[in-house]
């Protein structure tokens, strides 16, 4: 199985994993993709999709921290919330907190899982990529808890901060929210505002940890007081918030946008550990790295023996060596270990074509709140 840029796929190509729209199951593993089926995912906005070959054998499942229908209950959630959030209705957290709870118990079970690439969804409005957004920044950041020491409920006021850490969105326009072009100063303080916005919500549940209400104050500050809103720097800012930071600007990168295409997740793992000490705590950025896989199974790479292979698994201890394949236009080899052959190395991806992948727009994620 192989993650291909839907232009490179060709028509016949057999669907490797289920596509999503929104919450949706759009095309279920195993079906041909045909010509008209390609068009009309490119136009619905996927990127690229997990292919293999009409004859080929059904590979592992590739495992994620988070179920399909977790996904979905948590992101149902949210949307509960943040819709009733704007209509001026009384909201209830108990949905949002059991949606947290699920999101934990998964991820405690799946603890040691290596975070990839998850299920490929195309995102049709900013809505729905705030409450899908919201979810994924919950698991990693959840993910990150753990591994970071932190206690059972530790993490579950870090994991209701952390799935609402936009929340203040709600008062931003949509028209600044959707906007596809470059912010003015104007509309740049606008959207900036969401944090400050997040705060004032949360803090109005007298049931909410207030460290919850933070991580959505903080989640922008900046380890060097870059940031924003109050410039705050080092453990001025709240640790919980720390680890959302990391979490939002990695999950925000490798999402598609309107202003920019997604970012593949070697270049967003690069962004992440090249921040360290500087826009990041440098021990969350360990711990990120420790975790997140910046080759995806089924990406294709090149390695410093000039050869290219594909990556058939990953490896826990050392996410950035995982187990390949030598490729040549099918992967038959036997499987290379790149944590017990440590001669050998990825020095990059490659397209299918056999080329070296071509960088990532430059606009990253300080273009955008």
């Amino acid at each position: 199985m192989q993650l291909v840029p839907l232009g490179a796929v060709r028509p016949g190509a057999v669907l490797g994993r289920s596509l999503y729209l929104d919450e949706r199951t759009l095309l279920r593993d195993g079906i041909s993709l045909s010509e008209r089926l390609l068009r009309r995912l490119a136009e619905l906005g996927f990127e690229a999709v997990y292919v293999r070959e009409p004859d080929e054998p059904d590979g592992e499942e590739i495992p994620d921290l988070l179920s399909e229908e977790t996904r979905r209950q948590a992101s149902l959630a949210v949307r509960t919330y943040v819709n009733r959030l704007k209509r001026g209705y009384a909201v209830d957290l108990r949905p949002v907190a059991a949606a947290v709870n699920q999101v934990l118990d998964e991820v405690l079970a799946n603890g040691s899982v290596v975070l990839q690439l998850g299920a490929i969804r195309a995102i049709r409005d900013e809505q729905e990529y705030l409450f899908h957004h919201s979810v994924r920044v919950c698991a990693t950041s959840v993910l990150l808890g753990i591994h970071s020491g932190l206690d059972q409920r530790e993490l579950k006021v870090l994991g209701m901060g952390a799935m609402l850490h936009d929340v203040g969105k709600v008062q931003v326009p949509q028209a600044v929210l959707r906007k596809q072009g470059a912010l003015t100063p104007e509309e740049r303080q606008t959207m900036e505002q969401h944090t400050t916005h997040g705060f004032e919500i949360l803090r109005q549940h007298r049931d909410l940890d207030i460290r919850a209400a933070h991580v959505a104050y903080q989640h922008h500050e900046r380890w060097d007081g870059s940031g924003y809103p109050r410039r705050l720097s080092g453990e001025e800012i709240h640790r919980f918030a720390r680890l959302t930071a990391v979490a939002d600007v990695f999950d925000a990168l490798t999402s598609q946008r309107p202003y920019r295409p997604a970012w593949p997740a070697h270049e967003a793992v690069a962004f992440v550990h090249e921040g360290a000490g500087q826009a990041f705590d440098a021990d969350v950025v360990r711990t990120f790295l420790a975790r997140v896989a910046p080759y995806p199974v089924g990406t294709l790479v090149q390695l410093n023996t000039g050869e290219t292979a594909l990556v058939v698994r990953l490896n826990e201890k050392a996410p950035a060596r995982p187990v390949v394949r030598v490729w040549n236009g099918r992967a038959q080899a036997a499987e290379l270990d790149l944590f017990v052959h440590l001669e050998q190395r990825i020095v990059g991806p490659v397209t299918p074509n056999g080329m070296p992948e071509g960088p990532a727009s430059p606009e990253g994620p300080a273009s955008r709140p």
